[in-house]
């Protein structure tokens, strides 16, 4: 028998309500006993002695409340401190007040991990952040939502946006005259082939690629069923998914396995697309879960993230609605059934994960959650009819990558977690998350590292989790790195976050290097990851290049640049953007370097560059100060929370070369505009 079963009936014993006295009737001693519930009456007892029992009662179940939150804690935010989160809580409840407090209405978000309702990097109006992906396939935006022509085809991307990042380098006295650079793309013609038939041939080589190139890293299929399924030999889902999800594992195929940056991909597309309709919300199945999250992902890949992240919002609750999150056991659900269906949600959560993490949006949840990760098997150890799961491989199959990025995406949500919570992270939680990354890595199974080449279809898997790992590095560590800077402070590599932030960039870039001198292959689907970790790091080694040319490792940091360059040169042929990024870093070596920012004073103006932070308009009679100065930005409430909106979206310094371009190129349009390029 339970306390609180002990209390009641020793107030029963001992004590009754005023009503029950007066009726002579035995009471049951709780808040609102029983007799007065039933007959609806004012309960109410007068004896000090059992308002003196309610308060210790009510003390008890205070304490337990206490444990429960301690224990929930503990295992759903095992990465937050609780001190320290009670700590910010009570500092930004002990904040000095000027006016009185406003009566806050019951809707309005009372927890600090809300951020401010404005800042600088956000536009002003709600209406700006709408957006239309309707359009043919263009390069108005790209696949990782920021390196946009204008700001209002983006969709809201948050202060972990590349929109962050364009703001910190606006804020720099960075001259870099990047004119004009534009790579024509075959993205940007209007229209597309229509889909004419195929020959068999073509239609088994976009299938043998998926499975090839795309299926070792996100095992959303079985590659058996599958098969039969075309072949005949299983029966196809009769709900309506099967057109969506055959021709969308068509397109992808067709654009991870292009070495030319064709259009070939996007006829299956089109075809997917016709038969995905409004019916779809009335309808629920894994094949259909399979085939949303699959098309949401090629549509990052072919730039219309907006489109892709609401496509994967309505994939991610079909799946809550199926019971895809929970564990079902034998022998309701069979072992083949039940695998397929791990894999699938896992697949759909690093997705998801990866989304918002990219477009600066509130990170996924897993409370609720308990179906297990996927065992370590290949397709061909599964079968429809099988009877028991088989005891998981010791060696590389086709789910390692997943469950190793499973844990990865973990590790990031939590780092994304605390970026939204805190302006930047402290110091010591940097650190432990950090080292929560570093024990990732050291647990890895050891097939999985840098030094062991794998077969073919699951080394460029693993490759590109590694650079992945790479750049959640930079992202944890990179606003202590961009709060020297501003602060005009020397880049201190002996310790640290800053020290972990470039280190895992030289790493990542040696990384794509040395595996691209070990491959001829330049198909897209290699090209795509390696381009965009390549800007990932970069730009971090570019950003300390620019900013202390004088500094001990410039020499090396010049020298990852070139490196950089050579392989988004190798890289261009079957991706657009390689080549772009390719300019960008070329002008920054041309012409980004030369003055050392730390010394640099006020007259610096005189330089004939256009200083960066002219790039916003002024009002008339304004006059732009060439050297960083937060508050002549009007930063004032800020600039101490600029850090952790650099930090946090994947891919995130890529935004900074590429949107300076393309502000560049708007400026062309009105070269005369005073107010536009102001100088002084």
């Amino acid at each position: 028998m339970n306390t609180s079963s002990r209390t009641r009936r020793v107030l029963r014993k001992s004590y009754a309500c005023d009503e029950c006295k007066r009726r002579k009737v035995r009471c049951s001693g709780d808040d609102t006993c029983a007799n007065c519930r039933r007959d609806d009456k004012l309960c109410r007892y007068s004896s000090p002695s059992h308002r003196l029992s309610l308060l210790q009662k009510r003390l008890h179940e205070s304490e337990q409340l206490r444990q429960d939150m301690l224990r929930a804690w503990k295992k759903y935010l095992p990465d937050v401190d609780l001190q320290d989160a009670i700590r910010v809580a009570r500092e930004s409840h002990s904040s000095p007040v000027v006016t009185s407090p406003k009566r806050k209405s019951i809707s309005e978000p009372d927890h600090h991990t809300e951020q401010p309702p404005t800042n600088f990097t956000e536009l002003s109006n709600a209406e700006d952040y709408e957006f239309d992906e309707s359009q043919d396939f263009d390069n108005s935006i790209d696949g990782m939502g920021f390196l946009t022509a204008g700001p209002h085809k983006a969709g809201y991307t948050g202060p972990q946006s590349g929109i962050a990042a364009l703001k910190f380098l606006q804020s720099l006295p960075l001259y870099l005259p990047l004119h004009s650079i534009n790579t024509p793309s075959s993205l940007d013609e209007d229209g597309g082939p229509a889909l004419l038939p195929q020959p068999t041939e073509t239609l088994n080589r976009h299938i043998d690629d998926y499975f090839s190139l795309y299926h070792p890293a996100y095992p959303i299929l079985h590659e058996g069923t599958f098969r039969a399924r075309i072949s005949g030999a299983l029966a196809k889902p009769r709900d309506g998914s099967w057109p969506v999800l055959y021709n969308t594992v068509l397109a992808i195929g067709a654009f991870v396995g292009d070495s030319n940056a064709t259009k070939s991909d996007v006829p299956f597309y089109r075809e997917a697309r016709k038969h995905l309709s409004m019916d779809v919300l009335e309808k629920g199945s894994l094949s259909y879960v399979q085939a949303i999250v699959l098309m949401s992902n090629y549509l990052q890949k072919r730039n219309k993230p907006n489109a892709g992240f609401i496509l994967i919002g309505i994939g991610f609750s079909m799946a809550l609605a199926i019971g895809l999150h929970r564990e079902f056991g034998m022998p309701s659900t069979s072992p083949f059934t039940m695998e397929i269906r791990r894999r699938v949600w896992w697949t759909l959560f690093i997705f998801v994960s990866g989304a918002q993490l990219t477009l600066g949006r509130p990170a996924v949840s897993l409370v609720g959650v308990n179906i297990r990760l996927p065992a370590n098997l290949d397709d061909h150890d599964l079968a429809v009819d099988m009877e028991q799961l088989p005891e998981s491989k010791s060696g590389p199959t086709i789910t390692s990558c997943l469950i190793a990025q499973v844990k990865l995406a973990k590790i990031a949500n939590a780092v994304q977690v605390e970026l939204l919570t805190h302006h930047r992270p402290a110091y010591e939680r940097a650190t432990r998350l950090d080292e929560n990354i570093t024990v990732w890595w050291k647990d890895l199974p050891p097939y999985m590292k840098q030094d062991i080449y794998l077969q073919s279809p699951l080394e460029l898997p693993k490759r590109i989790l590694i650079w992945r790992s790479f750049h959640l590095r930079i992202v944890l560590n990179r606003p202590f790195l961009f709060e020297a800077i501003a602060t005009r402070s020397e880049i201190d590599l002996s310790t640290g976050p800053i020290k972990s932030c470039l280190g895992a960039a030289d790493e990542c870039v040696s990384s794509i290097s040395d595996f691209l001198r070990s491959t001829e292959s330049r198909k897209r689907g290699l090209a795509w990851y390696a381009t965009y970790w390549l800007i990932t790091a970069s730009f971090v080694q570019a950003t300390c290049y620019i900013y202390s040319p004088a500094h001990v490792m410039a020499p090396m940091w010049k020298d990852y640049l070139q490196k950089a360059v050579a392989c988004l040169e190798s890289l261009g042929p079957s991706h657009d953007m390689a080549f772009r990024a390719r300019n960008v870093l070329q002008k920054l070596l041309e012409h980004g370097h030369g003055i050392d920012f730390r010394n640099a004073s006020s007259n610096s103006a005189s330089t004939p560059s256009r200083p960066l932070q002219n790039i916003l308009p002024s009002t008339p009679g304004e006059h732009l100060q060439t050297v960083y100065n937060p508050l002549s930005m009007g930063l004032e409430d800020s600039f101490t929370w600029y850090p952790q909106g650099m930090s946090n979206a994947e891919l995130l310094d890529a935004a900074g070369g590429f949107m300076i371009q393309n502000l560049f190129e708007g400026s062309d349009e009105n070269p005369g505009s005073g107010s536009w390029m102001s100088m002084r």
